[in-house]
């Protein structure tokens, strides 16, 4: 895997795993919640406490998924973004995920199913925010949505004017899927990429 992707997918992990766990210890606080897997749970019927949380409407079942995220963007859907060799699987924190790329060039792609943070009780756009809010993120702003599901753009730090936009679409009140895509020219190319990768994975959740 290209040097560039293979950063791309560590410090994506890293901001999802500062989500998950107290402070920069690493030490997960606690014990799982007792709601396990990515099926829709009854807190997705829950409005959000923070107000500035937009709720889920129609909330996306992405249990079938957990096992191999890969399988969200499909093949041709890939190739209608450019990558066209196969996606592989990522394990760099309790959040499972999926990255592309393309030998000789900088673009990359990767999907992280936000389970791990669902099943410590920080998952969904919430979470994202209770994280901002605990300093945990340093940006975190609104993004526009997609197919109907609302997005955050977020990260350790604003990088989509050189060419990473890091999104994350609420597909649950306590569920997002994270877009991501670097080494673009620019944060058109970038964010405009991150936001039709999340049309393709509501598109396959649709469908399941």
């Amino acid at each position: 895997m290209p040097n560039v992707l293979r950063n791309r997918a560590a410090v994506a992990a890293l901001v999802l795993v500062s989500v998950a766990v107290a402070g920069c210890t690493g030490e997960t606080p606690g014990t799982p919640t007792p709601t396990p897997g990515t099926s829709p749970s009854s807190a997705s019927s829950v409005a959000p406490e923070d107000p500035n949380v937009p709720k889920v409407a129609n909330p996306l079942d992405a249990s079938a998924f957990v096992g191999d995220v890969c399988k969200l963007l499909p093949d041709a859907a890939a190739a209608d973004l450019g990558f066209t060799a196969p996606g592989e699987p990522k394990d760099e924190s309790s959040n499972p995920g999926c990255s592309w790329g393309i030998r000789g060039k900088a673009d990359s792609l990767l999907i992280i199913l936000g389970s791990g943070n669902r099943e410590k009780g920080m998952g969904g756009l919430a979470g994202l925010h209770k994280a901002k809010k605990a300093g945990q993120l340093r940006f975190l702003e609104p993004g526009p949505d997609v197919d109907g599901y609302p997005t955050v753009y977020y990260g350790i730090q604003d990088r989509r004017a050189g060419g990473n936009c890091d999104l994350a679409v609420g597909v649950a009140d306590d569920l997002t899927v994270n877009t991501l895509a670097g080494g673009y020219d620019n944060e058109q190319d970038s964010c405009g990429t991150a936001q039709k990768l999340a049309s393709a994975v509501i598109k396959t959740l649709k469908g399941a």
